[in-house]
């Protein structure tokens, strides 16, 4: 699972293993097209093109008019910049990508006797979160309704919820908690006011993950991570990873952690 708003780090301008061995107008083309991404509110001269890409002055010429007639690049006064057709590539692509088939890509993935659950989660527009995805590898839970696909589980309560609440804008947050005195609850675990809500949040953002410690269901605790995406309005999905707590501590959820992170890193590669 490319808050802060995390972005897919772009290819340098130089030479990479990823352009590497392709056709050579293609590869000095796609460098170009990283070298403008880098700093979109800049045009590069043609000379600077050039120097940076370490080919000849015609050459990068040539492959800068080809690109403005394609719309890939635009030309002004000042020099090259992006070009408007990429806006309506990456409309397209974000349109093709479907959240919850390349949820169960990643879940394939993962141990099948993980002993957990391991679940897609978005927020609705109160504060709600909604599962949108689940895949039980060999958990022997019985989580019940409160874990069905579709179900709206208060986000204070879950791993997912508040780390997706950790990740909104201030703003955002704001708007969703103001006049709120006391907050749903489903457990004695459950965080239940406001305040205690807002530090949980400020431990979530510094640690980098949530957790919930029997806040849904006794016995049961999970740990969770957002990540950013373009698919949806608010740019937020979480994972999460739910177990049987182990003697009364979290230190089965802290073994899944390693889990969960490459599980987000997977998923946000592919959107």
């Amino acid at each position: 699972m490319k808050s802060k708003t995390t972005t897919l780090s772009a290819p340098t301008a130089t030479e990479t293993p990823e352009t590497k061995g392709l056709v050579p107008a293609i590869e000095r083309a796609a460098r170009l097209l990283a070298l403008l991404e880098g700093t979109p509110h800049r045009a590069f001269s043609l000379a600077e093109i050039a120097r940076r890409l370490d080919i000849p002055k015609s050459t990068a010429l040539n492959i800068c008019s080809e690109l403005v007639l394609a719309q890939f690049v635009r030309r002004s006064q000042s020099g090259y910049q992006l070009g408007r057709r990429l806006v309506q590539l990456g409309s397209a692509y974000v349109a093709s990508v479907d959240l919850v088939r390349e949820f169960y890509e990643v879940c394939n993935g993962i141990d099948a006797d993980l002993g957990a659950i391991i679940q897609l989660s978005v927020l609705d527009d109160q504060l709600n979160a909604v599962y949108l995805a689940r895949q039980d590898h060999n958990s022997r839970l019985q989580l019940g309704l409160r874990s069905e696909i579709g179900r709206h589980v208060p986000a204070n309560c879950t791993a997912s919820g508040k780390a997706l609440l950790a990740a909104l804008p201030e703003d955002n947050l704001e708007n969703r908690l103001v006049g709120l005195r006391k907050l749903s609850v489903l457990t004695p675990n459950s965080v239940s006011t406001v305040p205690k809500l807002r530090r949980e949040l400020k431990t979530i953002r510094e640690q980098g993950y949530a957790l919930d410690d029997e806040e849904v269901l006794p016995g049961i605790a999970c740990v969770a991570r957002a990540l950013t995406t373009d698919h949806r309005e608010d740019r937020l999905l979480s994972i999460s990873i739910t177990a049987a707590k182990v003697n009364g501590t979290l230190d089965r959820q802290m073994e899944l952690r390693p889990v969960l992170d490459r599980f987000v890193e997977a998923m946000q590669s592919r959107l």
